[in-house]
């Protein structure tokens, strides 16, 4: 992934879609062992398919205050035909066999009635009242099903999973789960920043998938590949122990007229400084993420001086860049070694977009 997928998906965050978060959810359950594959905008928005069964997932949202019933999940859109409802559709048009589950994910707690049908994620429903079973048997008498199959078989199966109220809390609890993953990578935890990474970087790859015209589906060792994938660009450590080689930064280096080994030496400066940023607490913290922000803002400031035609591309704008980052006096801290700032500057140009040319 390029840096300017990136920055493009660090933007726009608050757009991530809530299915696709949703997903995203059940592509770490299936890391965890409770499925085989995950289809997304296939026979459903969700479509988490294992041994003993498959489940189906549509996801719908609130976000006006009101809540959804049974009432309103089975009001058809287009007049007297009840397989426009929201369990019409959700209960036709899917193959099927005894195991299969009918699962609406909400982002708000329904009225009794129908959270009544309400699950955890990664557990079995309890049983439901027989007038809400009834309730949606009468409004749905109507829908076609398929053959060797009655309306009692999906209800029987039907279960409501209540998520997160918006995107940004269920990113969180995405964060959360990915924080073992990426411990085990290095062996220690993550930094959120890191954290943050692997989830845009996948997301960024969901978005993609998702929006292809076939249906498309991970499974297990698909996502377990893109995690660790991710991981590694995130972090600069594979499962293996072995060094990322960071590609981004090498390649990013090429047009600033550094040779391989010089690329090299940068790569390790980078990696010793990540792993001092994550040992660091207090006063050293503040110091080190003082100097990431200062740095790069002077990076940022030769970069509008080379966009505007000021500072040539390639070697003038390394140049310019390692002067900023080297001269004297220095902020934060006129005490922090040359090496420190060229480590941050190391950081900053492999997380950002490049900073020396728009041409890589």
């Amino acid at each position: 992934m390029d840096s300017s997928a990136l920055d493009g998906g660090r933007r726009s965050r608050r757009g991530f879609q809530y299915q696709d978060a949703v997903t995203l959810l059940d592509c770490l359950d299936m890391h965890a062992g409770a499925y085989d594959s995950v289809g997304f905008e296939d026979l459903d928005d969700i479509v988490c398919t294992a041994r003993d069964g498959t489940t189906y997932r549509q996801v719908k949202t609130k976000e006006d205050a009101t809540r959804h019933t049974i009432a309103s999940v089975c009001r058809p859109e287009l007049k007297d035909r009840v397989e426009t409802s929201i369990l019409g559709r959700l209960f036709s048009g899917k193959p099927c066999t005894g195991e299969s589950r009918f699962c609406l994910v909400v982002n708000e707690t329904p009225q009794a009635d129908l959270d009544s049908f309400r699950t955890e994620r990664g557990t079995t429903r309890g049983p439901v009242p027989q007038k809400h079973r009834d309730d949606i048997a009468k409004r749905l008498q109507d829908l076609p099903v398929a053959p060797g199959r009655s309306l009692a078989f999906f209800i029987d199966r039907f279960e409501v999973l209540v998520e997160a109220r918006t995107i940004e809390q269920v990113e969180d609890a995405i964060l959360r789960r990915l924080d073992g993953p990426v411990a085990a990578v290095l062996g220690q935890p993550g930094l959120w920043r890191e954290l943050e990474d692997v989830l845009i970087r996948l997301s960024i790859l969901l978005a993609r998938e998702a929006s292809q015209k076939i249906s498309r589906h991970w499974d297990a060792a698909t996502f377990k590949a893109s995690l660790l994938q991710a991981i590694a660009a995130s972090t600069g450590r594979r499962s293996d122990g072995s060094t990322e080689p960071l590609q981004r930064l090498r390649s990013k280096l090429q047009p600033a007229g550094l040779t391989a080994e010089e690329a090299e030496g940068h790569l390790d400066l980078l990696l010793r400084y990540r792993r001092r940023y994550r040992s660091a607490v207090g006063g050293e913290r503040r110091l080190l993420d003082d100097l990431n922000d200062h740095v790069f803002a002077l990076c940022s400031e030769v970069s509008a001086r080379r966009r505007a035609g000021h500072i040539e591309p390639g070697t003038a704008a390394y140049a310019a860049t390692v002067h900023a980052v080297t001269r004297e006096p220095f902020l934060p801290s006129p005490s922090l070694p040359v090496h420190d700032r060229l480590a941050a500057l190391d950081d900053v140009t492999a997380r950002c977009q490049n900073r020396y040319t728009d041409g890589t």
